[in-house]
């Protein structure tokens, strides 16, 4: 038994999952690792590669799980993580972030000498921030440009002022044009398996075209990275589509099962929390805010996540250290003491909050990952 964080005279006494103290996050081991094989699989199957998005999980140990099933590399959200990562000997990262500050362009630029390294750019004035701090370090940049996939977000629009961008990057010293990437997700008026193909399919036609439009103009565009967690499959399947980078997939959570992605009985992840207070109408539990966190459901109304004995039971409100359950068919036994299993709905946001996972197989611990990368938000 392997533990890479925590207490490790508490834990190593406390080989079962309910005689930790809650709230906590835990992992079933047995469905991540079949999660990440899965789409392992889908993504070789489709001749694709897998760039998994590390803010997910932002663990190391884990990252190295991916990797081992068939990932080509990790992508991070901020230079910070990547320094995580790299730091714990994961190489070929891709920081899909538009990084501009003098600070972590200088820091960029150092972690690129040390580990392969991808970075992202959807300005003029970006680019010849990158360029000139590229250029002060002595060496090149491999850059991926961000296309606008109409979410309001970052990103340029396709056509002209893509190829016009595209054209400054390709001239600028020290930087590399190797591609093109976008993010969509999957919005919520969009309902049902058929409108998500749709709209992940559309993804990635809006990529491709965008790299060949490129390529017209005889750029060596060679990356065509597209796909979330909901859209990674479908965008896939797009001739032209090099790379998906999915997060959600190896944990689940209740908006990924909402989406149609995953199945309840497919969710890895989970924070554990006890009854600490009832009434006839109401259960309190220790899971609040700081652990669930307050993302809303991607269906309105369906509270911050659901018991996963009883999806019918759902956590309706919550304070900083408190969650109220809305008790369902099979929930209404609750009593003060007893201990339960809560899917939060974004479980990005929910990992964030906390130190360390804790890994289970049969309720047994199996390990304890620090959650090295959480807070890293430079």
């Amino acid at each position: 038994m392997t533990f890479f964080a925590g207490s490790i005279a508490e834990v190593t006494q406390t080989l079962r999952l309910d005689h930790l103290p809650t709230p906590f996050l835990y992992v079933d081991l047995d469905r991540m690792n079949s999660n990440i094989d899965v789409m392992a699989a889908a993504a070789r199957g489709l001749g694709v590669h897998l760039r998994p998005h590390a803010k997910t999980h932002k663990v190391p140990e884990i990252a190295r799980l991916q990797i081992a099933a068939g990932a080509t590399g990790i992508t991070v959200a901020k230079v910070s993580e990547a320094e995580v990562f790299a730091d714990a000997g994961i190489d070929d990262l891709f920081v899909a972030y538009q990084v501009v500050a003098p600070a972590q362009l200088e820091r960029l630029a150092r972690l690129a000498r040390s580990v392969p390294l991808r970075c992202a750019v959807d300005s003029r004035e970006g680019a010849e921030l990158l360029s000139r701090a590229a250029t002060d370090a002595g060496l090149e940049l491999s850059v991926m440009l961000e296309i606008d996939l109409g979410i309001g977000r970052t990103g340029v629009r396709a056509g002209v002022p893509a190829c016009e961008l595209a054209q400054r990057v390709t001239d600028l010293p020290s930087l590399k044009l190797i591609g093109v990437y976008g993010f969509r997700g999957f919005r919520g008026f969009a309902e049902g398996a058929e409108s998500r193909e749709t709209w992940g399919r559309a993804e990635g036609e809006a990529l491709a075209s965008a790299a060949e439009d490129l390529r017209s103009m005889g750029l060596p565009i060679v990356e065509v990275s597209a796909g979330s967690t909901p859209t990674a499959l479908p965008a896939a399947g797009v001739r032209g589509v090099t790379e998906i980078r999915p997060g959600q997939y190896l944990f689940g959570c209740a908006n990924v099962v909402a989406q149609g992605v995953m199945r309840a009985d497919e969710v890895a992840l989970f924070a554990r929390a006890t009854v600490i207070s009832r009434a006839d109408d109401r259960v309190i539990v220790d899971a609040g805010s700081k652990t669930l966190s307050t993302d809303e459901s991607w269906k309105p109304g369906l509270g911050f996540g659901y018991l996963a004995s009883d999806p019918s039971t759902r956590v309706v409100s919550v304070w900083e250290e408190h969650g109220v359950l809305g008790l369902g068919e099979s929930a209404g036994g609750l009593r003060v003491g007893d201990r339960v299993s809560i899917v939060p709905n974004h479980v990005c946001t929910a990992v964030n909050l906390h130190d360390r996972l804790v890994g289970v197989h049969d309720d047994r611990i199996e390990a304890v990952w620090k959650i090295a990368a959480r807070g890293r938000i430079q």
